[in-house]
């Protein structure tokens, strides 16, 4: 069946698309590598788009919207490799300090970066092999405040954001959220280009001292973590496969253009199965992430964690081939700076270790599966047949 996009939804797609197609070509992209926080002009007309404030709360200044929506939206960015960081700032850190934020901060923060004019950042991941792991800097209580110490690793989005959300545990195991200033004392910042164009951080903390007031205490801080987690994962597949997409229209028409023995590359057969491949790839893809986003509504925690994780490996895998067949196919031309080609493959690249590799996530969810027993039932067949605790003797006639 069909998948049909509501109204508003095709013109959301529709219209970044647009826009994107006129304001963010290959050439007009080069203005926004390597800078903290990408093109500030481009930030601004994403505000002015409503794009800030996508997924944030209406009377903050947003459209609260849902998984889908952010997904499209994201599709669109990836296929033009916008590197201005709306998924880290935006759906990720805007979304946490909207689910767990008192009023007091939400006030503070959110206007200001739904209009474009300061940014956020999540400093969660450390290194780890899934998202889902607890943090290992740890915040100890002290007086009427904390310390918080330990490191986080490749923090997207971290330099130039005017405050961080930092996850940590608590010395009884708890999760919680802190919102801090990127300048106060004890903290050091190791800031560096990514290969995909963007910028990130690897942020160690010494014995730095927070205030009560930085905390956000607002609701459960480890279900509003796993839950924006695994939205920003799936919205991340959701790039990947706008990155694909482009990749395939862009080697179609190259194989068609390149001569090879008299003829155009595209009339060889075995180009033809491998561009069908790709599309097939890229459609099953498209249909994953439509049925993911569909399914995180209604979904709980773990049942969140499930979801993306199985995702990301599928989309993974898809992403790879792609991107590989896409610069092998192009010969040469696929590893030149003047074609998008190789900018995608090494966002495709990045996009496959962001928030654990696919094959972590299969082992997860291959591990889940068999601790539940899930596996041991079928929609068709119903349950299987209890299995016999004790070898009974046979019955000799």
């Amino acid at each position: 069946m069909e998948f049909v996009l509501t109204q508003e939804q095709q013109m959301i797609a529709d219209s970044a698309g647009d826009w994107l197609a006129h304001h963010y070509d290959f050439r007009q992209r080069a203005a926004s590598l390597q800078r903290d926080g990408g093109n500030p002009d481009v930030w601004q007309a994403m505000a002015e788009l409503g794009w800030l404030g996508l997924v944030l709360p209406a009377d903050a200044g947003g459209m609260e919207l849902g998984a889908l929506e952010a997904g499209l939206l994201a599709q669109a960015l990836g296929r033009h490799l916008v590197v201005e960081p709306w998924l880290e700032s935006s759906l990720e850190a805007g979304r946490l300090l909207a689910l767990t934020g008192s009023a007091v901060q939400q006030a503070q923060w959110l206007p200001g970066l739904i209009a474009g004019t300061q940014r956020l950042a999540l400093a969660h991941a450390e290194g780890t092999r899934l998202p889902w792991e607890a943090p290992q800097l740890r915040a100890r209580a002290q007086g009427t405040g904390w310390l918080l110490d330990g490191q986080k690793r490749c923090i997207a989005s971290a330099p130039g954001a005017a405050r961080w959300l930092v996850s940590a545990t608590l010395d009884d195991g708890q999760a919680a959220l802190f919102l801090l200033d990127p300048q106060a004392a004890g903290i050091r910042i190791d800031a560096y280009d990514t290969s995909d164009g963007a910028r990130a951080a690897d942020i160690a903390f010494a014995a730095v001292q927070v205030d009560a007031a930085s905390r956000l205490h607002a609701g459960d801080a480890q279900s509003a973590l796993q839950r924006v987690l695994a939205e920003s994962l799936v919205a991340r597949c959701w790039s990947a496969t706008g990155g694909m997409q482009a990749m395939l229209a862009q080697t179609s028409d190259y194989v068609q253009q390149r001569q090879q023995f008299g003829q155009p590359l595209a009339r060889f057969q075995v180009v033809q199965h491998r561009l069908a491949e790709m599309a097939v790839l890229c459609a099953e893809a498209q249909a994953a992430c439509e049925l993911a986003a569909l399914s995180l509504a209604d979904a709980d925690g773990a049942q969140c964690r499930a979801i993306a994780g199985l995702l990301k490996n599928k989309v993974g895998r898809c992403a790879r081939y792609v991107a590989q067949e896409s610069v092998q196919l192009h010969g040469a031309m696929g590893v030149c700076e003047e074609l998008p080609i190789a900018s995608a493959f090494r966002a495709l690249m990045a996009f496959a270790q962001w928030g654990g590799d696919g094959a972590s996530h299969a082992l997860a969810a291959g591990r889940a599966l068999l601790a539940d027993g899930r596996f041991a039932h079928s929609r068709t067949l119903g349950p299987a047949p209890a299995r016999r605790t004790t070898q009974e003797p046979e019955t000799v006639a």
